[in-house]
């Protein structure tokens, strides 16, 4: 399974995550890595491979270097360190055809079309911002009537839905018109990745925004619906994961969001229905290869329950219908100097993890939530519950 849409594959960010961890390295350290990672970043946006491999060098010469000093440690365990060059690395225009301060800009998307929303005092290099992912049939008018404080504080990405009917919504012609704009909106403006919130206005909107939050809970720090109900939607249970509430208007909702937490890319327990074939992803786990629809059960689905245990390095994997998984891993997660455990489906699994620059830079390029990721298990099989048939 591909991680999510080839269209926003390179979904590069800029903006700091919520952090687990405190910082370790010297200022002048993350200074001397954020610069070539910044080049990497503008490299892998303009197909650069030649430049994209320069910096890629840049940046492990000075690991090298800082390595001789850590005494023993390694700096690709310093999680918060580098969610702080991810943060610093890049520069944004502050002008241009794509930079239009206090008014609605209109994107392109291939044959799709969305709003942008920038603040009247954007200020990229000073301020990573909270960005609303709006699902609105009349989103010109919404954003019109926003108060300004809304406007003020937010980036607003809004597909045009209007003409995208329900059945096409989990599609690829829906994944592109919903998802693609935090593809592309990243690249271009400096989105605060844990700071993201889906907001669904009017009945359309609040139906594709509860379908959407139910997929990818992981995508975002809260759901907001505006004028009503979460609807009923496949993976419903997954809406626990996030805070969702009903808000009567875009300034309760502005005032609900600004006091969220940011949100947690590393949950050590959860628990998640997969019920699209195009998404097995849940936190910093991959489901790649797990059952959906006609292949299930009526009344089952594919279900992923996981724990972390970082005082004995255990990872507790259970899953109905999930056959294969694939692992993202940081020393917030488990500690990668040492061996892990990996219990899945009562069946144990050992494996001593090998941070890799490489591997997080490419998982960080590959993602729509920007986390930090130095180790990967790239494929586990998951042993088929006793009670659990399988085909044949």
């Amino acid at each position: 399974m591909n991680r999510i849409l080839s269209l926003v594959t390179l979904a590069i960010l800029a903006s700091p995550l919520a952090a687990q961890a405190e910082p370790e390295m010297k200022s002048g350290d993350v200074k001397k890595l954020a610069k070539p990672f910044g080049a990497w970043v503008d490299a892998k946006i303009e197909n650069d491979p030649s430049s994209a491999s320069e910096a890629m060098m840049d940046m492990e010469d000075h690991i090298k270097k800082m390595e001789k000093k850590l005494k023993g440690r390694k700096a690709l365990s310093m999680v918060a360190d580098w969610e702080n060059i991810f943060a610093t690395g890049r520069s944004f225009d502050t002008s241009g055809k794509l930079v239009k301060k206090g008014r609605v800009l209109e994107r392109e998307l291939g044959a799709y079309k969305y709003l942008v929303w920038l603040p009247s005092a954007y200020a990229p290099a000073k301020n990573a911002y909270p960005t609303l992912l709006l699902l609105d049939e009349d989103a010109a008018a919404t954003i019109e009537e926003m108060p300004k404080l809304v406007k003020d504080s937010f980036i607003i990405l809004a597909p045009q839905i209007g003409d995208l009917e329900a059945e096409k919504l989990m599609e690829p012609e829906g994944r592109t018109l919903i998802i693609g704009p935090l593809g592309q909106g990243t690249v271009s403006y400096r989105v605060d990745r844990s700071r993201l919130f889906l907001v669904g206005k009017g009945e359309k909107g609040i139906s594709f925004a509860s379908a959407y939050a139910a997929i990818l809970p992981h995508f975002f720090s809260g759901a907001a619906m505006v004028g009503g109900e979460a609807t009923d939607v496949r993976g419903k249970k997954n809406l626990d994961l996030l805070p969702v509430e009903q808000k009567a208007d875009m300034q309760a909702t502005a005032d609900w969001v600004l006091g969220l937490e940011s949100a947690n890319k590393y949950p050590t327990e959860f628990e998640i229905e997969l019920v699209e074939p195009w998404n097995g992803v849940a936190y910093w786990v991959q489901a790649v290869q797990f059952d959906t629809g006609d292949a299930l059960p009526e009344g089952k689905a594919a279900r992923l329950k996981v724990a972390v245990d970082r005082g004995t390095n255990t990872i507790t994997i259970d899953g109905e219908y999930v056959y294969k998984v694939q692992l993202n891993l940081n020393d917030i997660l488990v500690d990668l100097d040492k061996p892990i455990t990996i219990l899945r489906n009562g069946e144990t699994y050992s494996f001593q993890a090998s941070r890799s620059l490489g591997t997080m830079l490419d998982t960080f390029a590959s993602s729509l939530d920007g986390a930090v990721f130095p180790a990967k298990l790239r494929q586990l099989d998951m042993p088929v519950p006793a009670e659990e048939p399988t085909d044949g």
